[in-house]
């Protein structure tokens, strides 16, 4: 990883910072649980009440369907990408373009924080302009491209890359980076993940109220269709 100078910490994310970061360690349990306290319902977490609010989700697929999975992810966690390049696109043809499963992405940050904040905060702020689709195509370009933003000599200089193609210029892509409601929406994604599902690393998986980790499409798939039959959902 690299060591941000004291200027560019400050141009990436201005103000202060208090987020307790996760490990981004690709757990592989298939059948973990975590907290049965999160499974009141299918869509725990997902209303106005948990710290992030519903119009402030970003999230794909039908809002009726019976199987709800949330990701908690870090834009600087490789497990995390390699998810969203090798399964993601399977678990999304299979079950949410067909109306099975709505998906819904929460930042949960892991180190370099300074990078992995500014990333999310950028992907939040072509969302502004273009919606939720924007949103998940800054997601993919920022995945695709993770290690020359987090490795390269200008981490600053690959993120504005990214701005521009959703037409973001130098100064939006500044003026976004100083968006202090963006930090405490993020912030609020963390302390929620931590005190209702117990999140400790990334990526992990609230699917229907339990918190689950993948490594494989059949073990992702094995919990949906479990989801989906204890639904009552063919």
């Amino acid at each position: 990883m690299i060591s941000l100078s004291a200027a560019l910490r400050s141009a990436l994310l201005p103000g202060a910072m208090a987020l307790a970061l996760a490990a981004c360690d690709g757990a592989s349990s298939s059948g973990a649980t975590g907290s049965e306290a999160a499974a009141s319902s299918p869509e725990a977490g997902a209303g106005a009440s948990d710290g992030v609010g519903a119009l402030a989700e970003m999230a794909v697929g039908d809002e009726d369907a019976a199987v709800t999975v949330i990701e908690y992810a870090s834009l600087t966690c490789p497990h995390c990408a390699t998810f969203h390049e090798t399964i993601y696109p399977e678990i999304k043809e299979k079950y949410v373009d067909t109306g099975k499963v709505r998906f819904i992405f929460r930042e949960f940050p892991t180190a370099p924080a300074e990078l992995s904040i500014a990333a999310s905060m950028l992907a939040r702020c072509a969302a502004d302009k273009g919606g939720q689709d924007a949103y998940f195509l800054v997601l993919g370009s920022l995945f695709k491209t993770q290690r020359a933003w987090i490795t390269g000599d200008s981490p600053r200089a690959e993120l504005i890359k990214v701005a521009n193609q959703t037409g973001m210029d130098e100064a939006a892509f500044d003026a976004c980076m100083k968006r202090e409601e963006l930090l405490d929406l993020i912030n609020g994604n963390v302390n929620d993940a931590r005190n209702r599902y117990d999140v400790r690393s990334t990526p992990s998986f609230i699917v229907n109220g339990d918190l689950r980790h993948f490594s494989t499409v059949e073990d992702f798939s094995g919990a949906i269709d479990e989801a989906l039959e204890k639904a009552g959902a063919e």
